[in-house]
């Protein structure tokens, strides 16, 4: 058997050093990385869980609701940052009917499919397009509000 109390002893003087020596924003990055891994481990419990109580379909499920979770809350997030550049404004106001028409499109596709009995189309995650919609609509007022205090600040100078 091996014996790992010295690897253990050997990472807390390194943990312990690192702490007292890091800049903070080193100090950061290992949390939030630190909390990455957290959470990922949990979601793959999760998962796992989920095969094992509910079978192949509920993990996948399982998995498909956190993937449209992290792709919605990342993709606002994106939007919200890029929405601030002309180009890409220009650009998405082309580019985001066309894609919530095929979205809609998708959608009914699967729906339709799955309806028919074509199992395999019950995997397949539905594009949530109300709720991106909603979500893309909260962060709007954050930007109005954004644009009324620069509006407010230059009308005083």
């Amino acid at each position: 058997m091996v014996d790992y109390s010295v690897l253990y002893k050997k990472v807390d003087v390194a943990s312990h050093k690192f702490d007292e020596h890091a800049p903070p924003l080193a100090k950061q990055v290992v949390s939030q990385a630190h909390c990455l891994i957290e959470k990922a481990s949990e979601k793959a419990q999760k998962l796992v869980s989920e095969a094992k109580t509910g079978g192949p379909r509920a993990a996948a499920r399982y998995a498909a609701e956190e993937s449209k979770h992290l792709l919605l809350t990342n993709s606002v997030k994106a939007w919200d940052k890029l929405n601030h550049y002309a180009l890409f404004h220009t650009m998405a106001e082309i580019a985001v009917p066309t894609a919530a028409h095929w979205s809609e499109k998708y959608n009914h596709v699967v729906d339709e499919m799955n309806k028919k009995g074509y199992t395999v189309f019950s995997y397949l995650p539905l594009i949530p397009i109300d709720e991106i919609a909603k979500a893309s609509k909260q962060s709007e007022p954050e930007k109005k509000v954004d644009e009324n205090e620069k509006d407010s600040s230059s009308d005083s100078d």
